[in-house]
């Protein structure tokens, strides 16, 4: 998969199955239908690329959103669903051309993960840390995800964008309260507010089975499952190992 920094390539498939498996009991043992799946932090689809698939046999019509509030993520996606390759290498010069522009394009999306040290959205280029500049399987398997995701809506926006929907499975990897490496399209670094986003998970809740990927949580969201991710620190050689957890509400438990 391409890089991303705190992305699920390593783990989607482990997160994605307990996703599957515990929101399908639940609807089998609640008065719960499941309606759609959505995840507001799709980022580069670690987790949601397994989806479909593990819902296919007994849920074939669900709905499927996804949003991130990186706008040439979105319209990465958007325009490989429509048939449109990424570049699969990249010199140091495109790579400074495509960080300065100020409008969002798929090119970014792209390059500015991919091409970037530690999958950190234009925070160095990965060829002056010694990383391969030709990532030719990286490049395919965009373009293999979104031809197998082609029932997704994709829209760029906050994890607000979906506080209307009910029904839904949702699955939520926001920037995590003990890591202060995320940044915005412009390179300016994220201010994200965790006391609102547990305020929204909680109201999401109430209709929706909300799942969320993080080291800690309130009291009323229970663990479920965790899981061993490797993250970068910085963009040099600072990494470590952390054993991040997957919660729920303790309505649905």
């Amino acid at each position: 998969m391409s890089s991303y920094h705190g992305g699920k390539q390593r783990i989607g498939l482990e997160l994605a199955e307990n996703i599957h498996l515990t929101s399908t009991i639940i609807e089998d043992h609640t008065d719960f239908t499941i309606k759609g799946y959505c995840e507001p932090f799709c980022g580069m689809l670690g987790v949601y690329r397994h989806i479909p698939a593990l819902f296919a046999d007994h849920k074939p019509k669900l709905k499927y959103k996804a949003g991130d509030t990186n706008k040439s993520v979105i319209k990465m996606w958007q325009r490989a669903q429509k048939g449109w390759k990424p570049p699969k290498s990249c010199t140091e010069a495109y790579y400074e051309k495509l960080r300065k522009q100020t409008r969002s394009s798929a090119e970014r999306g792209f390059i500015g993960h991919q091409y970037s040290y530690g999958g950190q959205y234009f925070k160095g280029f990965a060829g002056k840390y010694g990383k391969n500049t030709s990532q030719p399987d990286a490049a395919n398997r965009v373009v293999k995800i979104a031809a197998n995701l082609p029932m997704v809506e994709f829209s760029a926006g906050s994890y607000t964008q979906f506080l209307p929907l009910v029904g839904y499975v949702i699955y939520c990897d926001p920037p995590y309260a003990k890591r202060n490496e995320y940044f915005e399209e412009n390179g300016d670094r994220v201010h994200f507010d965790n006391e609102v986003f547990w305020l929204v998970m909680q109201y999401l809740s109430q209709n929706n089975i909300v799942f969320i990927s993080e080291y800690e949580a309130p009291k009323d969201f229970k663990l479920i499952s965790s899981h061993n991710h490797h993250v970068f620190y910085g963009h040099r050689k600072r990494h470590k190992d952390n054993r991040e957890r997957l919660f729920v509400h303790e309505r649905w438990t």
